[in-house]
């Protein structure tokens, strides 16, 4: 009979935590009443007694789904169970895993517990094969369990420079998840000290806010302000999960590092990497920066996670990186490029949304005199990423094309403000599109439309090559044979 393994005893808390914060919240407004005011004491012991209740069949539940799950390691691989009236149990196959990743959180490691999770190609997407919080020498023995043996061999270590981990976080930074992060922090704050804490911090930011920028419409000051803050907080955090970044090739296995205070640490099968991605942006190009992502089912998965390979790095160094870590993913030049007769596809969309912006806010401008200053501003701001989009579609015509090497395809296109190059096996590639609109159709050029295999398909559009080079070129090596499709009549793939 098997002897399962469990996750560590704090996995109980961890996985009602979110149903035990709703109890939480109300006690730490009163423990924050008792320390500052003794009126609301009473009312609260008086009901206490129900909130102790729920928590302990809360816990309960708790406990009895940590101890229906539990794997057991095998020959072959990991055998796991979930479930205590009915039970599930599934095998991960040791020679089938892609990524198995051990992270070990800041606040955790006091109680020495870490994160383990394994992932195969097979697998759901969203989650991992295999996912659990164990005790740190569990943790270490199922890693080293997680490799297949092989023989010795000398170890190749990339270690980049912190400048280079600011320039990807500067890259990867974005608004909207800061804005996410600061509205659920001060939601949580209200919820534990009160309303009347919470609206005075909105009214200090207001304060605040009213002296900086002097002269500007409030509406500019808090759009600007709000787009700032976020942008920042996303900043940091990126900062902070990729310093101490590092990237080790032994063997058959990528071993990738990172974090400053919460450490990660992700173990790649080599020959079950799908892809590489290369990317830039407008400054990163003219500076000659590359930025470099795989894509290996498992690796990245989490909210948050960069699937970083390379955080910023010259040309010469990619090249000698990606020699060191991934000699099997080795680029080549496009050979086939748009046409120079094509440049107006290219420029054409961001022509049109730069008239239809200022088309649209004439019309506000004229019809609301008052709010000119506010107007004038918001056409200002909303013209601003159509020009860039238009110098990004100029610079694209340039950049877009495909090449193969050896049974590997570089990949060239943009993707709306950004610049990519994928570098893909050929055995890797599910099926290819060749799309024309009716405009194509006279000027004797196509989309090709690939789609790759990672987590699922990614789609790969690139677009306005000739025709019969692109035919030529998609028939060098043993792809899917091409589908050639009028984009009026695509059918879902």
């Amino acid at each position: 009979m098997r002897s399962y393994h469990h996750a560590h005893p704090v996995d109980i808390v961890l996985s009602v935590s979110r149903f035990l914060g709703l109890l939480i919240f109300p006690a730490l407004r009163a423990l924050y009443s008792l320390l500052f005011t003794m009126d609301h004491l009473i009312d609260w012991l008086r009901g206490a007694w129900f909130d102790l209740i729920v928590i302990f069949l809360i816990v309960g539940l708790g406990f009895i789904r940590w101890y229906g799950r539990g794997y057991h390691l095998e020959k072959t691989g990991i055998r796991y169970r979930q479930g205590v009236f009915f039970v599930k149990t599934q095998l991960v196959p040791f020679e089938k895993l892609s990524v198995v990743t051990k992270e070990s959180l800041f606040y955790l490691m006091p109680l020495r517990a870490v994160y383990v999770c394994a992932d195969t190609d097979g697998g759901s997407p969203r989650a991992y094969d295999f996912s659990m919080l164990l005790k740190k020498d569990e943790a270490q023995t199922l890693v080293e369990r997680c490799r297949v043996r092989q023989k010795r061999s000398m170890e190749r270590v990339y270690l980049p420079k912190n400048r280079n981990i600011a320039i990807l976080s500067l890259i990867a930074s974005n608004s909207l998840g800061g804005v996410l992060f600061l509205s659920t922090l001060f939601s949580g704050a209200g919820k534990v000290f009160g309303r009347s804490i919470e609206r005075e911090v909105f009214d200090q930011i207001t304060t605040v806010t009213q002296v900086l920028v002097q002269g500007i419409p409030p509406v500019a000051a808090i759009i600007g302000l709000t787009i700032l803050g976020g942008w920042s907080v996303s900043f940091l955090k990126n900062l902070v999960r990729n310093l101490r970044f590092s990237a080790a090739r032994r063997g058959a296995y990528l071993r990738i590092e990172s974090g400053l205070f919460s450490r990660r640490l992700y173990d790649l099968t080599v020959a079950r990497i799908n892809l590489i991605e290369i990317q830039q942006n407008l400054f990163t190009k003219a500076l000659g920066l590359y930025t470099v992502f795989l894509h290996a089912n498992g690796y990245g998965k989490k909210k948050d996670e960069l699937s970083v390979l390379m955080p910023s790095c010259d040309r010469a160094s990619f090249r000698d990186n990606l020699r060191l870590l991934l000699p099997e993913f080795s680029g080549c030049k496009p050979t086939v490029r748009p046409r120079v007769r094509y440049l107006t596809r290219f420029l054409f969309p961001p022509v049109a949304w730069i008239v239809a912006v200022t088309c649209a806010w004439v019309v506000v401008w004229r019809w609301i005199p008052d709010l000119r200053s506010t107007v004038l501003f918001l056409w200002i701001m909303s013209s601003i990423p159509c020009v860039w989009y238009l110098i990004v579609k100029l610079v694209s015509f340039f950049h877009n094309g495909i090449g193969v090497q050896q049974g590997v395809y570089t990949l060239q296109y943009t993707f709306l403000y950004r610049f990519k190059t994928v570098i893909v096996p050929a055995q890797r590639i599910v099926s290819v599109q060749i799309k024309r609109s009716f405009t194509q159709f006279f000027s004797g050029c196509c989309d090709v439309v690939i789609d790759t295999f990672s987590e699922g398909k990614k789609r790969h559009v690139i677009p306005n090559l000739p025709l019969c080079k692109a035919q030529e070129i998609l028939h060098c090596t043993n792809l899917p044979e091409p589908i050639l499709l009028r984009k009026e009549k695509t059918p879902s793939v």
